[in-house]
């Protein structure tokens, strides 16, 4: 039924991670000192679970002509993966332009991940940074205050190909982020030298692990790189996802297998012991929850359908209970809706006139809150359940409300846009749903709408008029032109280290 994926979960995590951390470029004492040296570049291929995604090329060359002297960096990335069979592709190329000391100048960042791709681009001007989304006919500029001495997306890097860490060394860079649409801080503490498991045999890497933080992230991304003694990076990993990209020839990292082996639906499913019978119809349950490293105390949402309480520095209960959104109560948990939940955005364009017409004719006849959310929802489960769609890796409102087809996110995206369009303010929730036929909880989508004051949960894919409480979320975004996809980095703290057991339900 397409609720054993969050569309783009690993693409796009994997997208950012590599972007904010996998990056590496020849050594700047040769790519910068002279305009003889021509461009660099480097290739680097992408593993999750063991299977080859794809790969990340990065040139980098000096602007000589330009006054003052720049370096830009260019980078492309290509993954393919199944999901449930159907192979999925994601594709992203990015230019940073930096100043000789490694201050931003401009970037430009384009992602393709379903029909309509997603361009940004920032230029510092007159003290600030202009950050310009376009999404097919919908754009937003909007200008972000300039942090001092901060760098594009490849900041970390050439910050310790500048100067090598030694171990026991801690570092700070502040870059911007477009992927995050924001500034973000890399903490980065180096460890000591070690042999290191790479493609071709083990090299002696200083190992560092890294800690990513941005504006409004609630949950702090850690990753680990390691570096030889010129600064470079040839290896990072994300341990709980265990996604590792290596830095190796041009031949290892395009090479292509006859069909991708790693499958979205079956490689990330969180397994039970015990199957959880009746779980589309409970309306409470009581969850305990672990994490391999983190406190998922700190990751998954309280609101008002959902308790979270620490029970010890890796393991939390989680009380889930099912709202009806005809007769909502949140008691204490009360919840407010900014312009970003109200507003059309370059993924959510509840502007659409197709998405205005479609909010009128599926609203026709119902009076209160309530009733208007439950005939969208009914009106997007029916819609679309004839088209299920695997292939694309996330599409827009726009997209989805002429296509008809998707998964998860894309009944979530449009089911968001209808509700705006209906004047209900509305955002997309990700988390986790049981999916009976893997006997375990698997990546999910939907979307929450405020009815009388709380933010309620309906879920298009399955259409049931309500949400069962065997919905775990982890967290909410309004999928806004300033933030993007960053509200899905909680996923990359649970990705590979969740345990679930259930401990009654009803």
């Amino acid at each position: 039924m397409g609720i054993r994926s969050l569309t783009f979960r690993l693409p796009i995590l994997g997208a950012c991670i590599v972007a904010l951390g996998g990056c590496s470029t020849h050594s700047p004492s040769s790519a910068r000192q002279t305009d003889e040296a021509g461009p660099h570049e480097t290739w680097h291929a992408v593993y999750l679970q063991g299977s080859h995604l794809g790969y990340l090329h990065v040139i980098e060359e000096t602007k000589s002509q330009a006054s003052p002297p720049v370096i830009e960096t260019r980078a492309e990335m290509k993954m393919a993966m199944k999901r449930d069979g159907q192979e999925i592709s994601l594709e992203m190329t990015s230019t940073c332009v930096e100043t000789s000391d490694g201050k931003l100048v401009s970037f430009r960042e384009e992602q393709r991940l379903g029909p309509t791709p997603t361009v940004k681009t920032g230029q510092v001007e007159g003290g600030k940074l202009v950050v310009k989304t376009v999404t097919g006919d919908h754009s937003n500029t909007r200008k972000i205050d300039l942090v001092e001495d901060a760098g594009g997306m490849f900041a970390v890097d050439h910050s310790l190909e500048r100067k090598p860490m030694a171990p026991g060394e801690e570092r700070t860079v502040r870059f911007f982020e477009p992927t995050l649409g924001a500034w973000a801080t890399e903490t980065l503490l180096a460890r000591d030298y070690e042999q290191t498991e790479m493609r071709g045999g083990k090299q002696e890497l200083l190992r560092i692990d890294s800690t990513l933080a941005s504006e409004g992230q609630l949950q702090p991304i850690r990753s680990v790189r390691w570096t030889d003694r010129d600064g470079q990076t040839l290896k990072t990993e994300k341990p709980g996802m265990q996604q590792v990209t290596y830095r190796t020839t041009e031949e290892e990292a395009t090479r292509s297998d006859d069909e991708p082996s790693f499958d979205l639906m079956r490689g990330t499913v969180v397994k039970l012991a015990e199957p959880m019978d009746g779980a589309r119809t409970t309306r409470v349950v009581r969850y305990r929850v672990e994490l391999a490293d983190g406190n998922p105390a700190e990751i998954f949402a309280s609101g008002p359908t959902q308790h979270v309480k620490s029970t010890g520095p890796r393991t939390a209960e989680v009380a889930v209970t099912s709202m009806d959104p005809q007769s909502p109560s949140c008691e204490d948990a009360a919840g407010s809706a900014s312009d970003d939940d109200r507003q059309p955005s370059s993924l959510i364009q509840s502007d659409d006139p197709l998405i205005v017409e479609m909010a009128r004719e599926a609203s026709s006849g119902q009076s209160t809150v309530g009733e208007i959310a439950v005939a969208l929802e009914r009106y997007v489960s029916e819609k679309m359940t004839a088209k299920r769609n695997y292939s694309t890796a996330f599409a827009t409102a726009a997209d989805v409300c002429r296509t008809l087809e998707g998964d998860c996110t894309e009944h979530a995206v449009l089911l968001t846009a209808l509700a705006r369009a209906a004047g209900i303010p509305a955002r997309v929730a990700i988390g986790l749903v049981y999916s009976p036929a893997d006997q375990g909880f698997a990546y999910h989508m939907w979307t929450e709408m405020l009815i009388d004051g709380c933010w309620t949960p309906l879920d298009a894919t399955l259409g049931q008029g309500r949400v069962s409480a065997d919905h775990l979320k982890l967290t909410d975004s309004s999928l806004t032109d300033r933030s993007g996809f960053a509200g899905f980095l909680p996923l990359a703290e649970v990705l590979g280290q969740l345990k679930i057991e259930v401990l009654d339900a009803r």
